[in-house]
This record gives C-alpha cells, structure tokens and sequence, in this order.
C-alpha cells in the first residue's frame, strides 16, 4: 500500500465571529498549513486503510466500478470504528468522466485508520486524509461593508480571508452574462460546530476539487454555510480587499464547475452539508435568499419565471426555472429532497425581495400530466400525453429519458403542447421516458411514466 504526505501552505483565513452579524472593522485571521495524505492499494473485498497523521476529512477514489458498493468505516485510535456508511458519489467529481469515481468527502474527526469495503474488487482505490496543520494568529483589517440593501450583495468571505491557495489555480477565467441560477448541497457533512469547522470544509473540498479531481480550482461560485456565512467560490478577479462579487468588471459571471453543460451563463451556489432528510438553516436559507436576490435584480432574472436558456459556449438549451437545482440540469440528487421541495417557495421570497412587495405568490404546483404514451420508430420515439391542469396555467412540459426505469433519468427536450418526439436514442435500444409540467412560477408537478419504449 503506498502513501505520501503533500504539506500545503493556506492564505490567511477568519476565525470564529458572530455569523449573523456584520463583519467588524478588523477580524481574527490565521495562517493554515493544510496537510493532504495519500493511501493507495486493491481492494478485494475489504481493506483498512492506515493513516499517516489524523484527518479531519477523507474521501475515497478509485479507477472505474462507479457502481461499486463503497462503505467506510473511520477510527481515531486504529481500533474501535464508526458504523459502516456507504460512500456517496461527489456531485462535481461525477462531471470529471475521466475513469475515476469520486467519493464524496465526509467528516473523519482525526481519523487514523478508515476501513473500507466494496461489493466488487477495485483495482486501485485511494484514501485521501484532509486536516490542517498548525496555525498562526494575528489581526489584519476587514473591508467588508455591513451596510446592505434588500437586493445588494450580502457580506462575502474572500478566497484569501478561508485559505484558497493561489497556486491550485491553474486555469483561465471565463464570463458570460448570467441567465440562471442553480442551487445544490456540497452533499458533506452537516456537524460542523463553528466557523472554523465550516472554513475547514471549504479548504477539503477546495483541495477535492482542485487538487484531487484536477479541476484547478473549486467547483461552485459560492458558497453557504448553516450559520448564514457566504463563501467567494470560483475565482473571478483581484478584488483589492472590496466585496468579491464572482464576476468580471462588466459585471459577468465567471464559468465555474458545478453543473455539467450548464456553466457558462449561469452562477451556481452550493449549500455546505448534505439536505436529503434534513432542511437548511433559517440562517443559511436567509442567506441563500439574499444571495439569489441580489444575482437577480442585477442580472434582470425573473425569479419565478420558467424560461429557455442556451448555454453561450456549446449552444445546447435546456427549459428550466430561472432559479433551479442541479437535478432540474441532470440525473443526480442534489441538492437534497427535503431542500428541494423547498424551492418553490424560496423562488417566492426571492421575487418579494426583489420586487419589494408583499404579494402572495404562486406556489401551487400544476397537476400531473397523465396518459403518457411512447411510440418507437426507427431510431425515435414520439411521446404524446395528455394536459395537466394549474389555476394559473401551464407553461410546458420536461421530457426526461433513461435507460433505466429507477434511476439516471436526465432532461432530453421541453415541449409547449402535449406531444414530443426524441430524435436521439440509439437503434434497437430500450429507453423509459418521464414527463412533468411547469408552471410561469417554477412550479413543477410530478412526473407521469415512467413508461418503455424500444427503437427498431
């Protein structure tokens, strides 16, 4: 089994403050040096992985097998163990498509030993340790400006101010004008006590991102915590010490690498922890809000509004609403169901702020589509259904397809009326197909089908 040891010197980072009240006129910093170790080794059926210094994060990656049956066990003294989790996949790592399957980072509370085991045998799986090393205190001044309007920008951590070391990155900036706005969960873990522990989780899934995946910097454009604390993402410009805004001096957004396809034109916004049976914070939720407001008013996005978007780089479209989750863009979980069935009356807030009004927004979902129909042709399908029913209308219909009845469905088209042909499938070849409507407020019903077709 081969381990290595890579010692990283951070920027400064804050300490612990108050996270729903304004950033002072100075601030704690520290210094952080961030220790990445490395354990390498097959795994046939079971394996214990030993660590060479405690970790308070770890990740699992290996080649290939990105339907292995991964669990992990973590150990603070190398003897007694946590219960066996299976290891989720991380949602930015899945986008890589370079043969790897990335784990998803989860808490290891200075693990010395991570125990693994698999379903199937994996060549070469890697166990990666994430903790910091020592710290120097001191005090620098904060520029942060706690004067803020209903639709300005929240206060926003800079990359310098939790430790994004400059030298992980290793790409070119890109802007577009943002049209979208896309929400996810970080899918990590939820218990972290303080800010430092929520600083010491962006720094991992920095180095994930960065280092680990290869994608040269972080993934998300920002990102929030369960205290409310807004984090500067993706790396646009040098902001000489202002507010980061994640944009160019034309205010456009900077390409990150959240959602597959999609990045380019829209701003994506990661919630720090996992949501799938638990809701964020009122603090975070606030935050979220305030956030989406202020990229909406500036960028002229109808909060609640379902509309067309082409990505300005490959050309594809997609119909989404304007204020959207990774799982509306692609077949993946995030952000969480619990979070996401939130949506529809976040998008409502998000509209009031705004707006300034107190209006009583649209947040009844339309009915189902029903009788859904798919008639195979020659290499195409042709799917008909009939109208679903909302009392303020109906805006159109996604059309999503897989090649599994339970799992992997992804938005192939949209569609006005009742009907919608897929020109894409293969010949001879057996795909399900789900279709849901959308209202002009976001809404989405759920979906009619799944129902089989095969290609001749």
């Amino acid at each position: 089994m081969r381990r290595f040891i890579v010692l990283v010197a951070f920027a400064p980072t804050l300490a612990v403050v108050a996270a729903l009240s304004p950033m002072p006129s100075s601030a704690t910093t520290r210094s952080v040096d961030v220790v990445a170790t490395h354990s390498t080794a097959a795994v046939a059926k079971a394996r214990t992985f030993t660590l060479d210094r405690p970790a308070d994060y770890v990740a699992a990656y290996w080649r290939g097998n990105p339907h292995a049956r991964v669990t992990v066990a973590v150990s603070s003294d190398g003897r007694h163990f946590t219960a066996a989790a299976r290891t989720a996949l991380d949602e930015v790592g899945m986008q890589r498509r370079n043969g790897t399957t990335y784990g998803a980072l989860r808490a290891a509370h200075a693990a010395v030993a991570v125990r693994v085991t698999t379903d199937r045998p994996l060549g070469r799986l890697t166990m990666l340790g994430l903790s910091d090393g020592t710290a120097t205190v001191h005090r620098t001044p904060s520029t942060a400006d706690s004067a803020q309007a209903a639709t300005a920008e929240p206060p926003v951590v800079s990359r310098a101010a939790w430790g994004a070391d400059p030298r992980y990155m290793t790409w070119a900036p890109q802007f577009y004008a943002t049209k979208k706005l896309i929400v996810h969960h970080t899918d990590t873990s939820n218990d972290y006590a303080d800010r430092a522990g929520a600083e010491a989780q962006v720094r991992s899934i920095y180095y994930y991102h960065s280092v680990t995946q290869g994608w040269g910097d972080i993934g998300y454009n920002f990102l929030i915590d369960k205290f409310g604390t807004v984090y500067e993402g993706r790396y646009s410009r040098d902001y000489a010490g202002a507010n980061p805004s994640g944009d160019d001096s034309l205010e456009h957004g900077v390409t990150g690498a959240h959602t597959s396809g999609w990045n380019s034109g829209t701003v994506g916004i990661a919630m720090l922890g996992t949501f799938t049976d638990q809701d964020v914070t009122p603090a975070a939720r606030q935050a979220l809000e305030s956030m989406l407001a202020w990229e909406a008013g500036r960028n002229g996005i109808d909060p609640q509004a379902t509309q067309t978007f082409v990505n300005p780089v490959s050309g594809a479209s997609i119909t989404t609403a304007n204020i959207a989750s990774h799982r509306d863009y692609a077949a993946t979980a995030c952000p969480g169901d619990t979070f996401y069935a939130t949506l529809p009356v976040i998008r409502s807030d998000v509209a009031r702020q705004v707006s300034g009004t107190t209006s009583t927004p649209d947040t009844s979902a339309p009915t189902a589509p029903t009788g859904l129909v798919a008639s195979p042709g020659r290499a195409s399908v042709a799917l008909s259904w009939n109208a679903s029913t909302d009392d303020t209308g109906v805006a159109g219909y996604q059309v999503w397809r897989s090649r599994s009845s339970t799992t992997g469905f992804a938005q192939v088209g949209t569609a006005t009326g009742t009907s919608y042909t897929d020109a894409s499938p293969a010949r001879k070849a057996t795909y399900y197909y789900r279709v849901r409507a959308y209202d002009a407020a976001g809404n989405l019903s759920t979906y009619a089908g799944p129902v089989a077709a095969r290609t001749t």
